[in-house]
């Protein structure tokens, strides 16, 4: 665990204080403050909300990649002028209180886009070809050291669709994606390039509809709903999209239906996704994000129940935004925003 570090020097008009909480997601050594002085204190992680109020409250610029930044935590942080987020949301943090309180706040868009589309179809294929349940079943073994593979002679059926179908090759696949931001659309182009048809979903709340022609014409958002074979759920997370897929969505897929969510754990209800995959409803489900995080009970995801094993479900722990490229963008990203914040460059700032 770590321990609470203190800074050489308060912050004032003349030094920043840079507080990083989560260096496990994302660290920084250096950084441009021009004619400031500056020192850094990096925490390895941090999760609990008494550890995030002691390791804020000499700081003047904090950067949470996931930690909670709450109203609670910023009533402690009497030099705190600015929350920085490597990542693209900011649901983790209070902006209006950060408002309130005359916190600037800035995130870093399109940071995590090539890592986390990829990471997508990396799911969708795993999902649509049962990888995760082909792979369980060929390490299980019996007592006479056979595994299914060998006593069946082909498992090949295990692969098939919920009404029971060879699974969808890639030519057939028709993709709705929801959710057309930085991640949606770089999952938009990596599907058309492979040779899927891509449907573009417009908003269940508050549809958008391109009179003028000068963007791409949406699908109506129930007409992706009973036509795709893949879903793609790349949207932010909003009281509007909380659970937006629930019972009815799932009621009105096909079959061959499988759901990748690479937004947050909260858009998706796991529940009647387990449910109608139990029913063979639908096809598969893949996730790279839970209810809660860090994931590992039933208390965190209906999707990690005992009695879940043999059902077509693919999972990874939040880690899709995770490359080479991600690493070094964000880096450059937040500098750029310290640097603008520093500067009195206010225009990428949300509050």
């Amino acid at each position: 665990m770590d321990l609470l570090k203190a800074p050489q020097q308060l912050p004032s008009p003349t030094h920043e204080v840079i507080v990083v909480l989560e260096k496990v997601h994302f660290a920084i050594d250096h950084v441009d403050t021009a004619s400031r002085s500056h020192e850094i204190i990096s925490y390895y992680c941090v999760s609990k909300a008494d550890e995030i109020r002691r390791r804020i409250q000499c700081a003047s610029i904090v950067i949470a990649t996931q930690a909670f930044i709450t109203a609670e935590s910023l009533g402690e942080a009497p030099h705190l002028k600015c929350v920085i987020t490597p990542t693209a949301g900011t649901n983790h943090i209070d902006l209006d209180e950060c408002r309130r309180r005359g916190v600037r706040v800035a995130k870093c868009p399109g940071s995590t886009s090539p890592a986390a589309a990829e990471h997508a179809l990396s799911l969708y294929f795993a999902a649509r070809r049962k990888t995760v349940l082909l792979h369980n079943d060929i390490r299980t073994v019996d007592e006479q050291g056979e595994n299914a593979w060998k006593r069946q002679r082909s498992i090949a059926l295990k692969m098939q669709t919920a009404n029971e179908q060879p699974p969808c090759s890639i030519e057939e696949e028709v993709v709705g994606i929801i959710g057309h931001g930085h991640i949606g659309k770089r999952i938009e182009a990596l599907c058309e390039a492979l040779g899927m048809k891509v449907l573009i979903a417009e908003r269940k709340s508050a549809p958008v509809r391109n009179a003028t022609g000068a963007l791409r014409k949406r699908t109506p958002f129930g007409e992706v709903i009973r036509t795709a074979t893949a879903f793609f759920i790349s949207c932010t997370s909003n009281p509007d999209t909380q659970h937006m897929i629930d019972t009815a969505e799932l009621s009105a897929m096909r079959p061959e239906a499988i759901i990748v969510n690479v937004s947050r754990g909260n858009v998706v209800n796991t529940a009647e996704v387990v449910g109608a995959l139990r029913e063979r409803r639908i096809s598969g489900a893949a996730a790279d994000v839970f209810d809660r995080e860090p994931a590992s009970t039933r208390q965190d995801s209906a999707f990690l129940a005992e009695n879940t094993r043999d059902l077509n479900l693919t999972f990874s722990p939040h880690v899709g935004y995770f490359s080479m490229k991600t690493m070094h963008t964000m880096d450059a990203m937040v500098k750029e925003r310290i640097r603008n914040f520093v500067d009195g460059d206010l225009s990428k700032f949300e509050a």
